[in-house]
């Protein structure tokens, strides 16, 4: 009984890798481009440059505050031109 539970497990892994994995990993890529561009703008908000509505961004400055520390680490760091290569359509 254990080794066809294994068996169907395995096979439905495949088969989510086969179909679904390409859709996931570009989801993922959206999400973070739109976290980057909103980061963006509560940056800029930040800094005092007016981007977006006011009290809009004031609003939501508290909740992502701790994301931007990362976001800005994540924006200066170096990148090499291979690793931007898969993400190139």
């Amino acid at each position: 009984m254990g080794d066809r539970t294994d068996f169907k497990r395995k096979v439905k892994d495949f088969l989510w890798g086969l179909f679904l994995y390409d859709l996931y990993l570009d989801a993922a890529r959206r999400e973070a481009q739109y976290k980057d561009a909103l980061n963006l703008f509560l940056l800029g908000q930040f800094l005092g440059l007016p981007l977006m509505n006011s009290s809009i961004s004031l609003r939501l400055l508290p909740y992502l505050f701790p994301e931007l520390s990362d976001w800005k680490k994540r924006q200066l760091k170096e990148k090499e031109i291979i690793e931007l290569a898969p993400d190139v359509t």
